[in-house]
């Protein structure tokens, strides 16, 4: 059977070492959006919370309702847009919503007036990124509006640091920041919790940790930043099974498009594994995964539902485990090397597990 597994220990490490470089009264929101990095919403969010996260941040309204319905209490904030179809839940549930725009502003205080409620606001500041977000010359004028329209209370504000290894970058978009800080008090606004550090940023930048850090990647066990290849501990496998043994003949190919051709008699295993399952079909014929502790390199095109490695020299049989994703004997695959030889980053790795392949989790 195709399976992820997950150490919920090395989550709960992960996140008490960034607790560990923050001050007392920082909080420390943990990113669990797409499906916590592949990781399993419920079960990693809550783990998350638990382990000393303040605040959960996810994409959208259904990711942060999956939560409540799972009975997580932790503040949570949605990073993502959202539509009028979802201001209900958002009061229902006591979710706080980015928000980039006045006017859906205008419409969610007319829902939360109606209803006898308050809605929760983060407002989202332009920085640099040029995604979502006020320009910075627009805040105060739109907060100043967002404050008399009642029924709607700001909780935050934030930005996104676009090149944390950058530092003259990452500086001016803190002085961007800094400024619109600067503003409000100016205009005698009160200020909200501010949020703009992420995992790298968390190291490099401790003058960016402000009111809150978001803390994503660094969660599942991974960051840029070369320090920590010696603390953070990855949090997820991922594992396969050996389908069939058979023998290649010299001069004969594997797979579509016959892309690899044998030098000489080889034993291939079959894994029931592909890229419908998160694998990566630029893998093929350079990737590698463990069997029996050792390297077994992919041979031919990785197809839909399977994908064939060479164990030539190595003592296995039908039934065995493939390590894909992960630790076998003394050696590993980690999602950060795969990303490096597909041309691509860890998230993006772990983010294209897909929900279809059963989790265990596990306190190893």
């Amino acid at each position: 059977m195709n399976k992820v597994e997950i150490n919920l220990n090395s989550i709960n490490s992960n996140v008490n070492y960034f607790k560990s470089l923050l001050d007392s009264e920082t909080k420390l929101i943990g990113v669990v959006k797409a499906n916590a990095y592949g990781h399993g919403l419920e079960d990693v969010g809550r783990v998350v919370w638990t382990s000393g996260a303040d605040i959960l941040a996810v994409f959208s309204v259904d990711e942060a309702v999956m939560l409540r319905v799972a009975r997580v209490r932790s503040p949570i904030i949605v990073l993502g847009p959202v539509e009028e179809k979802d201001f209900h839940r958002l009061l229902d549930f006591d979710i706080t919503v980015t928000v980039s725009d006045f006017e859906i502003v205008y419409k969610l205080s007319k829902v939360s007036k109606a209803e006898n409620k308050w809605a929760k606001i983060d407002v989202k500041i332009e920085t640099g990124m040029n995604r979502y977000g006020f320009k910075s010359h627009e805040v105060v004028e739109n907060v100043r509006k967002i404050m008399a329209l009642g029924h709607v209370k700001i909780e935050g504000m934030h930005s996104h640091i676009a090149d944390p290894a950058d530092i003259t970058v990452t500086k001016e978009q803190i002085k961007v920041l800094e400024s619109v800080m600067f503003s409000f008090q100016q205009n005698n606004f009160d200020i909200p919790m501010v949020h703009l550090a992420a995992t790298d940023t968390i190291v490099r930048h401790p003058d960016a940790h402000f009111g809150a850090v978001q803390l994503g990647i660094g969660i599942y066990g991974y960051g840029d930043f070369k320090g920590y290849q010696d603390v953070l501990k990855p949090a997820l496998e991922l594992k396969s099974h050996i389908s069939a043994v058979k023998l290649v003949s010299k001069g004969e190919t594997i797979g579509y498009g016959r892309t690899y051709e044998a030098k000489d008699v080889m034993k291939i295993a079959i894994l029931p594994i592909g890229y419908f399952d998160g694998v990566l079909r630029s893998l093929s014929n350079k990737g590698d995964v463990l069997i029996a502790g050792k390297r077994a390199k992919i041979v031919g095109r990785i197809c839909m539902n399977s994908m064939m490695v060479d164990v030539t020299g190595i003592k296995c049989a039908v039934g065995d485990e493939a390590t894909l994703i992960g630790i076998q004997g003394n050696d590993k695959i980690w999602a950060d090397e795969i990303a490096k030889k597909t041309g691509t980053i860890a998230h993006e790795i772990l983010c294209r597990i897909p929900e279809h392949l059963p989790r265990e989790y596990r306190f190893k």
